[in-house]
């Protein structure tokens, strides 16, 4: 095969952006679940509680989305945005065990990643226990984990 310079200027210049993943996933997801970077997510369309959002997920055999770094934000951002959800999100971590000390609801480690928006996470009313991704603002939230927001399983 050959290439044009500016062909392989292209290749050469984004095979080194560092951080990127130019590689397809090779894991094939079952109808309604989305495939990005070797796991498979599905997307709710309706509006739950954490509570009712794990079940969902643990019931499909898969755990609620933890954001693992910035370029998978920026992806589900869209995700978000394409699938019509204006609002919140939730995400699988909690501080409901230690007040400022937000886990993974699926192993109680600390979170991998976290982008908060400025200000937060700030306990309103000392009833904020649960993270969201806050989709107007683009980052991370912390809500009352009685209120309904869509969800993301993975797996």
């Amino acid at each position: 095969m050959h290439f044009k310079t500016g062909q392989l200027l292209v290749l050469v210049i984004l095979s080194s952006i560092p951080g990127q993943i130019y590689m397809d996933s090779t894991r094939t997801c079952k109808g309604g679940w989305a495939s990005f970077q070797w796991s498979c997510y599905y997307f709710s369309t309706s509006k739950v509680s954490l509570k009712d959002a794990m079940s969902a997920c643990y019931g499909m055999g898969a755990e609620m989305l933890e954001l693992q770094n910035a370029i998978e934000e920026k992806w589900f951002d869209l995700q978000f945005r394409l699938r019509g959800y204006q609002d919140q999100v939730w995400l699988g971590a909690s501080d409901i065990q230690q007040e400022g000390k937000f886990v993974s609801v699926s192993n109680a480690e600390r979170l991998h990643y976290s982008h908060w928006i400025s200000g937060q996470p700030n306990n309103s009313g000392g009833l904020e226990h649960c993270a969201t991704y806050w989709i107007p603002k683009r980052g991370m939230n912390d809500s009352p984990c009685n209120l309904k927001f869509n969800y993301v399983c993975k797996k």
